[in-house]
This record gives C-alpha cells, sequence and structure tokens, in this order.
C-alpha cells in the first residue's frame, strides 16, 4: 500500500423497517457503535499509540486548548476545534428594526459542521450492512396536549400521547425498560417513571412529561415487547423517535424530512 494511500475504515449497519412511510420495503440504517469513547479514553489510547506524549500530557494540552477556543467563541469568533468548525448563532424572533434580544424568546446556540478533512474522509469509509432487526418499538408520532404541537414542541410536566407499533413497556425484572429523553447536546439521559405513564398499550402511550430543562431532546423506548407479554424478547429493544423535540422557545426547525 502506498504510503499516501488513505486508510481504509468501516462501520457495520443494521436495517431497521422506517414507519414513518407507507413503503414496506423502506428501512433505515443504524450504526453498530462499539464503544463509547471520552476525552481521557482518548488521551490513553493515543498514548499507548504513537504519541510521544503521555496520557496526562494530552489532556492537560487538550484542556488548555479547549479552554482557549471557548473563549474565542464566546467572544464571537468562528473556531475549529476537534472535528467541526464551530460558531454561535442566535435563535427566536426579532420583531421590528428597534428589537432587542429577549432572553425569554432568544437563545443563543452552537452551530457546528465537519471540518473539510473529516467530510473528506467520511466519503471513504466503507458501510457494511448486516441484518434486518425485527421487532423493534416505534414511536411514529407524539402530540404534547398542552399546546396541541406535534412532532415539535413538548411541555414539562404536562402529558405527552404518542402512537406507535410494538410500544408497549415490559420486561424481565432486573432489565431497564421505559421512556427515555435524551438531550441532543450532553447526551445526558431522563428517564419518565412509570409511575407517570397513564396509557400502556402496543400501539399508544401516555404519560407525564418529566421537569426537562429548556432546549431540545430526543425521546427514545426500550422494551422486551415482542408482540405479547407472556412471551417477551429476550432482549431489550431500544429505539429512538428521529424528531427532536423542543422544549422552551424553539428555534430552527430540526425535524427529518419524511418522503
Amino acid at each position: 500500500m502506498a504510503l499516501n494511500e488513505p486508510k481504509k475504515r468501516s462501520i457495520v449497519a443494521t436495517l431497521v423497517a422506517n414507519m414513518l412511510t407507507e413503503r414496506e420495503d423502506d428501512f433505515t440504517a443504524n450504526v453498530t457503535y462499539v464503544a463509547n469513547r471520552s476525552i481521557e479514553d482518548l488521551c490513553n489510547i493515543a498514548a499507548n499509540g504513537k504519541s510521544k506524549f503521555t496520557a496526562s500530557e494530552l489532556l492537560a494540552a487538550h484542556n488548555d486548548l479547549k479552554a482557549t477556543a471557548k473563549e474565542e467563541l464566546y467572544s464571537g469568533s468562528t473556531v475549529e476545534f476537534g472535528l467541526t468548525n464551530n460558531s454561535l448563532g442566535i435563535d427566536g424572533p426579532f420583531i421590528g428594526p428597534n428589537a432587542k434580544f429577549d432572553p425569554a424568546k432568544n437563545n443563543v446556540t452552537l452551530r457546528s459542521t465537519p471540518i473539510k478533512e473529516v467530510k473528506t474522509d467520511m466519503k471513504g469509509i466503507n458501510v457494511i450492512v448486516g441484518e434486518v432487526v425485527e421487532g423493534l418499538p416505534t414511536i411514529t408520532k407524539v402530540t404534547d396536549v398542552f399546546s396541541g404541537s406535534v412532532n415539535a414542541k413538548i411541555t414539562p410536566s404536562n402529558t405527552l400521547n404518542g402512537e406507535g407499533k410494538r410500544v408497549k413497556i415490559v420486561g424481565a425484572e432486573g432489565n431497564t425498560v421505559g421512556f427515555f429523553f435524551v438531550n441532543s447536546e450532553t447526551e445526558a439521559e431522563t428517564a419518565v417513571p412509570m409511575t407517570a405513564v397513564s396509557r400502556n398499550d402496543p400501539s399508544y402511550f401516555s404519560f407525564i412529561i418529566p421537569a426537562l430543562a429548556d432546549g431540545k431532546y430526543y425521546l427514545e423506548i426500550a422494551s422486551q415487547y415482542g408482540g405479547n407479554t407472556k412471551q417477551l424478547l429476550k432482549d431489550v429493544r431500544r429505539n429512538r423517535f428521529p424528531y427532536l423535540l423542543t422544549v422552551g422557545d424553539a428555534g430552527e426547525d430540526d425535524r427529518p424530512v419524511i418522503e
């Protein structure tokens, strides 16, 4: 292999039926993740590889660069850091030429896009499509009862009604099942207590939304329901509703385009 030839990389994906379209042959591909790497993990891996620096030295340098990057970003610069180019934006309406920033209506947001090198690298990644995953619990629609919003805005401490397939929450003792809100920026997870679930059917559910901070969230469901409650699936199946749900003032429309 030539020295300048790019390294070959591969990821594995499984096919999941797309319940948001009417086609029976429409699937989406879910990447099979092999690990969850923190900055500390990356420093240790690099230190044990070709780096001439120790893990602690790499982490210290990263933290110094991160602090500098944040200071520049928060002062209005566009900043290349890590795998992305980052800049600040402002969401919310400004009515009239003399409008001022209103924290009740406007939010400062972070906008990140892959750097050119990453965009080029992604074109060379080989995707190995594996098996078709059957029996996933799939949410197809959620309605915020307080606002009437569908697949968009949610109101904490109020009711969320949902529809889907195999969305009944059941599970063997000791297994983690239920509904979970995952913050789109921090990946912090907030579970919905089963005591807050008022309807738990194979095709419909209702629950009280937890006290979530303003932000954008993914709703995930985990269950061992496979068609009946007498015979559970061997493993917990977890799936993510693809629409971003917003708590507080909505910014840009992050909903996927469903054809």
